[in-house]
C-alpha cells in the first residue's frame, strides 16, 4: 500500500474553527444527559418495565452499535466527496437522531411487558444509528483539525466547554421545565415535550458544527482510494488496529470507565431520591454545580498540560474518582456523614464539582492520546484510521447507557428495588433499610471498583510528547519523499519504546 502525500492546510487553527467545532458537543452530550439522568427512571418507575426488561433492551440496541461504530468510522475514514469524508455523514444524522430521542420519550399509553419492550428497543437503536453518523466522524473531524500534540488538547478543551451548558440544558429542562409541577418526576405527559424539546436542541447545535466546519475540509488528512466492500474492508481494519498496543490499552480502559459511570449515572436519580432522600431542587441543584464543574478542569488541563504528561493526568483522575465515588456512600451507612441540611449539600456540591473536574481533565487527556495513538498508527501500518479509532471512544460512551443501564436495572432487581413507583405511592413509598443501602452500594462502591481497574489498565500506556514527537517527525518525512510504504516491513511493536 502506498502512503498517498496529503495536501493539507497546516496553518494555525482559528479560536472561531475550535469554537464552532466544539459546539458539536451538544449532540453528545445533551442525548447522553437525557439518557442516563431520566431514562432508567421514567422507564421502570413510569412506564411499569422491569430493570432488567429496560436494561436488556438498552444493552440490545448498544450490541447492535458495536458494530455500527466501527462500519461507520471505516466508511468515514474511506470517503472522498466534495463534502469531505466527516460532514457527509454528520449530515445525515439529524432525522434519526431527532425522531429516536423524541419517541423514546414518548412511550404510548397501554404498552406493557414484550411490547414495551419492543418499542423501546427500536425507538433506542434508531437514536443509536443517528448518533453513530454524527458522533464517530465529529470526533474524528477533532482529530485531524491539528497534528499538534498540545493543540490537540485545546480543540478538546472546546468541546468540554460546552459540554457544561449541553448538561445543564437537559438538566433544566426535566427538572424546572417539564418535569417540575405538582406531579413531578412522575408525570408520564411531561417526559413527552421534554424528548422532543432536548432532540430539537442537539440537531440545532449539531448543525451547527456541521455547517460551521465545512471550510475546514482542506485541513483533513486525504484517504487513499480503496475499491474494496465496505463489510470487507471493514473485517481487514478492525484487527489492524487492534494490532496496536496503544489502542488497546486506551480503548480498554474508556470501556471499563464509561460502563462503570454509566451504571452510576443511571441509578443516580433512584440514589439520590431514596439513598441520599434529596429534594428534587436540591438534586438539581447538585446536578448543575456538577456539570459547572466540568468547568474547572478546563483550565486545569491549560496549567498542567505543558508540565504534566496526559497518561499522568488521567491516572491521577480515575485515582480521585475511585476514592470519592466509593467514599461518600460508604461514609452514609457509616453514619458518618451529617444528615440531611446545608452541611449534607454543601459536602455533596464540593464533592460533585471536584469530581466532574477530574472527568474533564480525564476527558481531555484520553482523547488527546487516542488522537496521538491514530498518529502512531499510521507509522506503523500506513493508513489513517481517526474514524476506527474513535468509534472506539464512541461505542464505549454508549457503553454507558447500554451495558451502563443493564447492570443498573439488573442490579435494583437483584436489591428486590420496586418498579411502577409512581402507582405506589411515589416518594411516600417505605424501603427497607437493608434496601437503602444495598441501593448506595450498587450505585457508588460496585462503579468505583469498576473504575479502579482503569487505573491498572492505563499504567501500561507509553506516548509522551517525546514519543510523539519522534511520530511526528518521522511521519513528515516520509509524507514527503512519498516513498511506498509496505506494512509488512514494519515490526508489530510493543509497540515504540
Amino acid at each position: 500500500m502506498s502512503t498517498q502525500i496529503p495536501e493539507r492546510d497546516t496553518s494555525r487553527l482559528s479560536l472561531a474553527t475550535k469554537a464552532v467545532y466544539g459546539t458539536g458537543q451538544f449532540v453528545d452530550s445533551v442525548s447522553a444527559t437525557a439518557l442516563a439522568t431520566f431514562l432508567l427512571f421514567y422507564l421502570t418507575a413510569v412506564c411499569g418495565l422491569s430493570g432488567s426488561l429496560t436494561g436488556a433492551s438498552l444493552f440490545l440496541a448498544l450490541a447492535v452499535d458495536a458494530f455500527i461504530d466501527p462500519f461507520v468510522g471505516s466508511i468515514s475514514d474511506n470517503t472522498r466527496s466534495r463534502w469531505g469524508r466527516r460532514h457527509i455523514f454528520m449530515l445525515a444524522s439529524f432525522i434519526p437522531m431527532f425522531v429516536g430521542l423524541g419517541m423514546l420519550f414518548s412511550v404510548p399509553v397501554g404498552l406493557t411487558g414484550w411490547i414495551l419492550f419492543a418499542y423501546v428497543t427500536l425507538m433506542a437503536l434508531l437514536l443509536r444509528i443517528g448518533l453513530s453518523a454524527y458522533i464517530v466522524p465529529y470526533i474524528a473531524l477533532g482529530a485531524e483539525l491539528t497534528d499538534d500534540y498540545l493543540e490537540r488538547s485545546r480543540v478538546i478543551a472546546w468541546r468540554s466547554f460546552f459540554s457544561v451548558p449541553a448538561t445543564i440544558v437537559p438538566i433544566v429542562l426535566g427538572y424546572s421545565v417539564f418535569l417540575g409541577g405538582k406531579a413531578g418526576l412522575y408525570n408520564r405527559a411531561a417526559y413527552i415535550p421534554f424528548g422532543w424539546t432536548c432532540a430539537a436542541i442537539l440537531c440545532l447545535f449539531g448543525a451547527l458544527a456541521a455547517f460551521g466546519t465545512l471550510g475546514t475540509i482542506g485541513r483533513l488528512h486525504k484517504s487513499t482510494p480503496n475499491t474494496d466492500h465496505p463489510l470487507r474492508r471493514l473485517i481487514r481494519e478492525v484487527p489492524e488496529v487492534f494490532r496496536n498496543r496503544s489502542f488497546i490499552i486506551l480503548f480498554t480502559t474508556v470501556l471499563i470507565f464509561f460502563v462503570a459511570q454509566g451504571t452510576a449515572g443511571a441509578l443516580n436519580l433512584h440514589g439520590s431520591k431514596f439513598f441520599w432522600k434529596l429534594s428534587v431542587p436540591t438534586i438539581q441543584l447538585l446536578s448543575i454545580t456538577g456539570a459547572l464543574g466540568l468547568l474547572i478542569g478546563i483550565p486545569l488541563v491549560a496549567i498542567m498540560g505543558p508540565h504534566v504528561e496526559k497518561r499522568t493526568m488521567t491516572l491521577w483522575s480515575l485515582t480521585y474518582i475511585v476514592v470519592f465515588q466509593a467514599g461518600m456512600p460508604l461514609l452514609r451507612i457509616g453514619g458518618l456523614l451529617p444528615p440531611n441540611g446545608p452541611a449534607l449539600t454543601t459536602i455533596l456540591v464540593i464533592n460533585g464539582l471536584l469530581i466532574y473536574a477530574a472527568v474533564t481533565v480525564l476527558a481531555i487527556s484520553f482523547q488527546s492520546m487516542m488522537a496521538d495513538a491514530a498518529d502512531e498508527h499510521e507509522l506503523l501500518f500506513g493508513a489513517r484510521r481517526e474514524g476506527l479509532y474513535f468509534s472506539g471512544t464512541t461505542f464505549s460512551a454508549k457503553a454507558a447507557s447500554g451495558i451502563g443501564s443493564f447492570l443498573a436495572g439488573v442490579a435494583l432487581d437483584l436489591i428486590h428495588f420496586p418498579v411502577d413507583i409512581a402507582s405506589k405511592g411515589g416518594d411516600n413509598i417505605h424501603l427497607g433499610v437493608a434496601t437503602v443501602n444495598n441501593l448506595g452500594l450498587v450505585y457508588g462502591v460496585g462503579p468505583a471498583a469498576m473504575t479502579a481497574l482503569c487505573v491498572a489498565v492505563n499504567w501500561f500506556y507509553r506516548i509522551d510528547r517525546h514519543v510523539h514527537a519522534r511520530i511526528q517527525s518521522e511521519l513528515v518525512t516520509r509524507r514527503a519523499s512519498g516513498i511506498e510504504f509496505v506494512a509488512e516491513k514494519i515490526p508489530v511493536p510493543g509497540n515504540l519504546p
